[in-house]
């Protein structure tokens, strides 16, 4: 794919959105009509312009905040990566183990994701009877089955077992028992493998779902359920087909500038003032999503520069230097007591992997109009850089494009895959170094065997990957986050209880509303 210039990326962004946000007012017409979601069948599912309304609607799911508007991305909050200051948020609840079944943002989260399924259930259990261009038909029930395998495995991972509905049904119909997390990974990929077979190579617009992204989730899910060699496979199929190649500027890649790029393999659109805007890159009061505070062991974990640890590289002064006991930075003052500066604890991130500058703002780096940003709002005086908007302007309504699966991750899932399957390789260390030489980092070692070499691909993943959404997830798959938010994060205390934080409880409400739904173990 050839990156296309800012100005043209705008304009096909704008004319995908006009199709994908403001039909979206037509359809959500029709959406009332019937069960408050149901579309109107006697006058609906006659023509192609119905089915991409429909498909729009379908689209217009990944929007909401819980979701892909700001909610994933707000996982990292939860994750050993970030920390939610606005406990009203709940993220906080969550991240400290106190959240329950009556938690409003888990019941927020299983509403958005199952009113993406029913909209994708509409066209699949309507489009195959419309007589209408049968590529139109079979481009659209690919994309819904793509976005249906999205949402629920979305809901597999955070929730374990979860209701499988596979068609449009009433909300009588809809009081069924859960189905195992073996039963929804299979309609998974049963989801994603027919997709492939209907959708083209290339979307006919920017942004659109295509083969590729379904490979590519298809990939993700595989991999995570440990299905290695199927993941690595998926991952080699996307990689060979010459789509997609790695943006030469990181830190562009976040940007308004950088949207749609040859590295983005699909992106949910956002656009400003239609309605159909996000608030993860939002910028209130100058500060940079003041909610969202960035871990200090996130930022300690960054490499120098040298490709080696903080406290292992001669050439650099750990961390724990410069730091309190819950490793928070230490003021000017503090540190004047001590007889160091802070001036040189700044000099110090020029020496680490450039992601942690583009990723995370510090106290004292130039921040918007300001000579030097004030870190003192922060708990953790660390605040979240990567894709904020560099002007002041209002917190929500904006127009970065979220992506949901790109370039980098899938060369980071194949490295992964392969390594888990068969251990180290040329070809792991390659896919492995191509992510880390984008940002002038050195190559991995390659006398690393397969258990180092894990430890590698994880911290790569951390790093390229942070406030991406996909940090959480990692840590559940793993079966690391006990000993990773317990142990490992510094500045607050964390609780882990692996009997029932591995998933989250079924919403109270859903408990109430379904005789035939039980509540998950431990809750």
């Amino acid at each position: 794919m050839v990156q296309t210039s800012s100005s043209k990326s705008s304009n096909m962004k704008k004319a995908l959105i006009t199709l994908l946000g403001a039909t979206c007012f037509s359809c959500s017409n029709y959406l009332d009509l019937q069960d408050n979601n149901t579309l109107n069948q006697d006058s609906f599912w006659k023509t192609e312009d119905h089915l991409n309304l429909a498909v729009t609607a379908a689209y217009e799911s990944l929007t909401p905040e819980e979701l892909y508007g700001r909610g994933i991305r707000d996982l990292d909050c939860i994750s050993d990566n970030g920390y939610n200051e606005w406990t009203w948020m709940q993220y906080w609840d969550i991240s400290v183990g106190q959240h329950n079944p009556a938690t409003d943002r888990i019941g927020w989260v299983w509403n958005d994701n199952y009113k993406g399924i029913r909209r994708a259930n509409e066209i699949l259990d309507n489009a195959p009877g419309m007589s209408i261009n049968a590529e139109a038909k079979d481009i659209a029930i690919g994309e819904a089955l793509f976005l249906r395998g999205l949402f629920y495995n979305n809901l597999n991972m955070l929730f374990n077992n979860v209701p499988l509905i596979l068609k449009v049904v009433s909300p009588q119909e809809a009081r069924i028992e859960k189905s195992s997390k073996e039963e929804v990974f299979d309609q998974i990929i049963e989801d994603l493998s027919n997709a492939i077979e209907l959708l083209p190579e290339k979307g006919e617009f920017v942004g659109k779902i295509n083969k590729y992204a379904a490979i590519a989730l298809r990939a993700r899910v595989y991999l995570y359920h440990q299905e290695y060699e199927k993941a690595l496979k998926d991952c080699e199929e996307v990689i060979n087909s010459g789509q997609y190649r790695l943006m030469d500027d990181y830190k562009q890649l976040f940007t308004a500038e950088g949207q749609n790029s040859s590295e983005s393999i699909f992106s949910v659109q956002f656009i400003s003032n239609m309605r159909s805007g996000e608030k993860f890159s939002g910028t209130y009061k100058k500060q940079p999503q003041s909610h969202f505070g960035v871990l200090p062991n996130l930022v300690h974990d960054f490499y120098t520069k040298n490709g080696l640890k903080p406290e292992d590289d001669p050439d650099a002064t750990p961390f724990s230097v410069w730091a309190d006991e819950k490793g928070v930075p230490k003021s000017a003052k503090e540190l004047e007591a001590e007889g160091l500066s802070i001036f040189d604890y700044w000099a110090e991130f020029a020496n680490r992997d450039p992601r942690l500058d583009h990723s995370i703002l510090r106290g004292g780096e130039p921040w918007l109009d300001q000579e030097k940003w004030d870190n003192v709002v922060k708990a953790t005086k660390y605040g979240i850089q990567k894709y904020i908007r560099e002007e002041v302007g209002m917190y929500g309504d904006g127009d970065r494009n979220f992506m949901i699966i790109r370039y980098a991750d899938v060369l980071l899932m194949y490295a992964e895959a392969k390594n888990e399957f068969s251990g180290p390789s040329g070809d792991v260390f390659n896919a492995l170094n191509q992510v880390r030489r984008r940002v002038g980092m050195p190559d991995v070692d390659a006398s690393l065997n397969q258990e180092t070499l894990r430890e590698e691909i994880r911290h790569e993943r951390r790093v390229e990957l942070a406030f991406e959404g996909l940090r959480y997830f990692d840590e559940l798959r793993w079966k690391t986050a006990k000993n990773d938010f317990e142990n490992k994060v510094i500045f607050h205390e964390r609780t882990f209880n692996e009997g029932k934080h591995y998933w989250w409880p079924i919403p109270q409400t859903e408990i109430d509303r379904n005789p035939n739904l039980s509540q998950n173990p431990g809750w």
